[in-house]
């Protein structure tokens, strides 16, 4: 990664658990989260990232589209009747995995054709398409990764050992 002075749009966050919180919220409350995904999603960008650091039109506009990411990947596995993600009331982790790649890339390509021609990099060369897919795809499979695994091993028996769920 390159040192920023602040947040630059065409490098993504090696460790982007976003995306694995967007992808639990579509398993667990079906496409009915997508409101809450969407309202959550833009509100971390204007309060955590001080409005995408002048980037208000591109930054919402990307956030639009890590939204609609896993939303499209699980429509597209559903068609293709590839998986219902759950077996008896048990997740299935290995489809969940490929949910979460299918989504990066969906992600990570839309992000592409959103960002390329408007934003230089911080020494004010353009950027490579390469790094930039590299640096979001990255991020967001490995993000996704983790935080479905902290979830589901972590939080969530303990949660039931509570009974808070």
């Amino acid at each position: 990664m390159s040192f920023m002075y602040g947040i630059d749009i065409t490098i993504g966050n090696y460790l982007w658990l976003p995306m694995g919180a967007k992808v639990l919220a579509f398993l667990i409350f079906g496409f009915w989260a997508l409101p809450g995904v969407l309202l959550g999603s833009l509100m971390s960008g204007v309060f955590l990232y001080d409005f995408w650091s002048g980037n208000t039109f591109y930054g919402p506009l990307g956030t639009l589209a890590g939204v609609l990411a896993p939303f499209f990947a699980i429509m597209i596995m559903r068609y293709f009747h590839l998986s219902t993600f759950f077996d008896k009331d048990k997740i299935i982790f290995q489809h969940v995995v490929f949910l979460i790649i299918l989504s990066s890339l969906i992600n990570t390509l839309t992000k592409l054709f959103l960002y390329i021609d408007k934003v230089e990099d911080i020494d004010g060369k353009e950027v490579e398409a390469l790094n930039f897919i590299q640096s979001y795809l990255i991020g967001d499979v490995l993000g996704g990764i983790v935080f479905v695994v902290v979830v589901l091993q972590f939080l969530l028996p303990f949660l039931r050992k509570f009974k808070l769920i």
